[in-house]
């Protein structure tokens, strides 16, 4: 619940921010898919995946740099063999910056850093022997976390782009490594 409440906060703050400008004019919505590794504290690895969407409005233009505020990004992340198991639910800001475009249908690279809320769900199975018979109990706790992530990758052209993301929370340590594909609105 208190994720909710947050996410509607941060959405009417970044309304309410550009209530002078015309509505939508340098914001848009984004959506992402990523696919990739796993990494936990001991070592082990698998395959992940995720998909997201946020809201992101340009803050600085120049000729050799833009600038752009990722006002909220909510994500989903889960292993591939286990997405019931773990999830990672993230609710984050930061700021992306894109370089100069250096071909024709507007192909540039940018970089990312994004901020926030992480909470990890972790489903725990209670098992326990009653009058001979074996009672499993299982139940998803939420556990919440400091997270981060970093990005770099190829701006296609104005609505896709391709890249490489590191996320890590402070909860579980684990680090995702993923290949992004995203699209702007």
């Amino acid at each position: 619940m208190k994720a909710i409440k947050f996410f509607v906060a941060a959405m009417a703050m970044a309304f309410a921010m550009n209530a002078n400008a015309k509505i939508f004019e340098d914001n848009h919505f984004m959506i992402n898919a990523n696919v990739g590794g796993i990494k936990g504290p001991l070592g082990y690895s698998e395959g992940g995946f995720g998909l997201g969407a946020g809201f992101q409005t340009t803050v600085y233009e120049s000729s050799w740099v833009s600038l752009a505020w990722d006002v909220l990004q909510f994500e989903w992340n889960a292993p591939f063999d286990s997405p019931g198991d773990i999830d990672w639910v993230n609710f984050k800001t930061g700021i992306r910056a894109f370089s100069p475009s250096f071909a024709k249908d507007h192909l540039r690279v940018y970089t990312n850093f994004d901020l926030g809320y992480t909470n990890v769900l972790i489903k725990e199975i209670d098992r326990d022997i009653d009058d001979g018979v074996l009672k499993i109990e299982e139940e998803m706790k939420g556990h919440s976390a400091f997270g981060l992530a970093w990005g770099i990758g190829l701006q296609l052209n104005k609505k896709i782009s391709l890249g490489y993301t590191l996320e890590y929370d402070t909860f579980t340590e684990f680090k995702k490594h993923f290949a992004t594909i995203g699209y702007t609105f």
